[in-house]
């Protein structure tokens, strides 16, 4: 009798543990959706602001002027945008997971960047299995 509690113990205790991997691996996937995309908005954002700056309907200064409120305004957004593109790349995102199923433990940078929303289970998750 002893032995059967005990294995029924540690059948409630490690539950939650076995699919533990794999909504790490999910996690992973969205916070690198999310970056990513919000990256491209920021891209997309200074490309726009770098434009209507030099050409568009804000352009009534002179050429110098144009320039350099372009680079500021438009600039500084695409490289932020393009660095968060370069950091949440897939390609990062697919060696952060192979190491992580081969037993590594995940970068420090993304572990702190993980949220209990990415963690979540949603109806589009579950469409997709």
């Amino acid at each position: 009798m002893k032995k059967v509690t005990l294995f029924c113990c540690l059948v409630v205790w490690a539950g939650p543990g076995f699919s533990q991997g794999r909504d790490t691996v999910r996690a992973v996937h969205k916070l690198f959706a999310q970056k990513r995309g919000s990256g491209a908005t920021w891209v997309a954002t200074g490309a726009e602001a770098a434009y209507d700056e030099s050409v568009g309907w804000r352009s009534i200064r002179s050429k110098k002027e144009n320039t350099t409120a372009a680079v500021v305004d438009g600039g500084v957004p695409m490289v932020v945008g393009a660095l968060q593109l370069v950091r949440f790349s897939p390609e990062r995102e697919a060696a952060i997971v192979k190491s992580y199923q081969e037993g590594w433990n995940i970068p420090a940078d993304i572990r702190r960047k993980l949220r209990r929303k990415h963690f979540r289970l949603t109806t589009r998750d579950l469409s997709q299995r």
